[in-house]
């Protein structure tokens, strides 16, 4: 199947191996991600204006009008932003989350399983709420790791703020609350949102903290180690 493809500032940046990731599995999967030509940005979750963050993404959506139906938006503050902005339901907008389900996964060439390992599936704010804008599978990272054997830890702290947007202005307060996140689980952290991804990594001291698509592909023997 064809989508539209937008891949946000981040992954373009700092998230660069996030982008490559969900590109390459859904390669994998037989789809194809058709990125939305001369993208702007879409002003995160950094912007205060809120109208001003809908009209901009507003502006995204008016680039794929005719290129697609469905939009794939890996980082999850585009993930909402396009979706409020998108009043009128004109397209679909997904996050790879929803489409990267057990049943859907386990058509992958799986070369390796994750026993004997222990995971905190961690989702942060955005991608969990509000409603109205989240995604529809609230366990899916959990699903999916089990499903191929791993263990899961750290389930009551994994829609905790760890203070990422917080990073640049205040970083005090991002220690803190990431510092709590990292104190109350086990294992590997995984999780999808950049910022997130930023925040927990400078924080932590010896954990790894890895994209779920860093998993996916080990599952598949497209990385050789987690």
């Amino acid at each position: 199947m064809d989508y539209g493809y937008y891949p946000g500032c981040s992954l373009t940046g700092s998230a660069r191996k996030l982008d490559k990731g969900v590109r390459e599995i859904f390669r994998k999967l037989g789809h194809s991600l058709n990125e939305i030509p001369d993208w702007n940005c879409c002003g995160a979750l950094e912007y205060g204006d809120r109208s001003e963050l809908t009209r901009l993404s507003r502006e995204n959506l008016k680039k794929a009008e005719g290129m697609c139906s469905e939009i794939v938006a890996p980082c999850p503050a585009c993930y909402k932003n396009l979706k409020e902005a998108n009043s009128g339901n004109q397209f679909a907008i997904l996050h790879p989350l929803e489409l990267f389900e057990k049943d859907i996964m386990g058509s992958l060439n799986v070369k390796r399983d994750l026993k004997g390992k222990v995971f905190t599936p961690y989702y942060g704010c955005v991608l969990l709420r509000p409603e109205e804008t989240s995604i529809r599978n609230r366990n899916v990272m959990e699903e999916l790791i089990t499903f191929f054997g791993g263990e899961i830890e750290g389930e009551k702290i994994k829609d905790r703020c760890c203070g990422g947007n917080q990073f640049f202005v205040n970083k005090w307060a991002t220690e803190r609350l990431s510092t709590l996140i990292l104190e109350k689980s086990k294992g590997i952290m995984v999780v999808f949102c950049p910022l997130c991804h930023m925040a927990l990594k400078t924080f932590s001291k010896d954990r790894k903290i890895i994209y779920l698509t860093d998993l996916v592909l080990y599952i598949m023997g497209e990385n050789n180690v987690i």
